[in-house]
């Protein structure tokens, strides 16, 4: 059997289009003959043309193709299939709705082996036209999946975390500190496991010049989607909290986040809209978003009898919306 030094793990969900696109630059990856690669599609239960199209991309494929299709139990969950199924010692992970660089999986890997690396991330810029970008301020830029970092290589330090729509893992990582937190139905398991990583030591490095491009659909640019996503950020953000704190410490940081939306960003969201700064207005009120999905999550923790809230949260899944 060929020795596999890399598992790329595409995770999909009913997007067979943007999933062949994904696909078919994720097989053009050059190795230099330095590397052997294998692709693992994990369906996580699709109900559209997703298997034809991973048929019909092997057939033009080099590169060995695995698929697997599970029961839709989330994105953790679908990852974590994928890490037992993957035969390589490097584990990647694209998202189902991004473009690789023909040179991406060889930046990343280079920089693993030249900083001795345990995890690398890489840059993810929003594949979007300049005036589209022009009227995007750096919040929802980043809600959006944007990973831009300085030109040199730097270690993953502070708020640093890449995402796992453009990262390469050492397997013996998961072997150390277990797999992504299933719990995390609304998202937040990379940057979770990150986290989780780096507590324990691992380096983490950023590969600049590993670039992917995220697709960005019109839906995704209206503000009925950012207000989900920054909603999903905010009940992340307390989610982390209740793990690391707590109640009474959790509380005194909800109520500093409440303090910071009512004293600082909703009167700069007044002065923005005084001054017709769109852009910026949108910036601001995502920012309320987020502290109101802090808020809602840390009131479920501290009584969720009282709070449960069960609509709210069910709504920010994945699986519920399809987003």
């Amino acid at each position: 059997m060929k020795i596999i030094d890399i598992s790329i793990i595409v995770c999909t969900y009913n997007r067979a289009d943007t999933l062949r696109s994904a696909l078919e630059s994720v097989i053009r990856q050059e190795t230099d003959g330095n590397f052997s690669y294998e692709i693992v599609v994990i369906d996580d239960g699709s109900i559209d043309n997703t298997r034809d199209v991973v048929k019909e991309i092997l057939k033009c494929s080099k590169v060995p193709i695995g698929y697997i299709y599970k029961k839709g139990e989330g994105i953790a969950d679908a990852r974590n299939r994928g890490i037992r199924y993957a035969r390589g010692k490097w584990i990647a992970f694209i998202d189902d709705d991004q473009l690789a660089e023909n040179d991406w999986l060889k930046n990343l890997y280079v920089m693993a082996l030249r900083m001795h690396a345990d995890c690398v991330g890489g840059t993810i810029l929003l594949d979007l036209q300049s005036d589209q970008l022009s009227r995007l301020g750096p919040v929802i830029r980043k809600l959006l999946g944007e990973r831009s970092w300085p030109k040199r290589p730097s270690k993953c330090l502070g708020k640093k975390i890449p995402s796992n729509g453009n990262i390469l893992i050492a397997k013996k990582v998961f072997d150390s500190i277990g797999l992504f937190d299933t719990v995390l139905l609304s998202g937040g398991e990379d940057a979770e496991f990150i986290l989780r990583a780096r507590a324990a030591n691992f380096d983490i490095w950023i590969a600049p010049k590993a670039i992917m491009r995220h697709l960005v659909p019109p839906y995704r640019l209206q503000p009925t989607y950012l207000r989900l996503v920054s909603f999903r950020w905010g009940t992340f953000f307390a989610y982390m909290d209740h793990k690391r704190r707590n109640h009474c410490r959790m509380l005194l940081v909800c109520i500093a986040r409440i303090g910071q939306a009512l004293l600082v960003n909703m009167p700069c969201l007044l002065l923005v809209y005084l001054k017709c700064n769109i852009v910026e207005i949108l910036d601001r009120k995502c920012l309320l978003w987020r502290a109101q999905g802090y808020t809602r999550r840390c009131l479920f923790f501290i009584s969720p009898k009282l709070f449960p809230q069960k609509r709210f949260f069910s709504a920010l899944e994945y699986r519920i919306n399809g987003k």
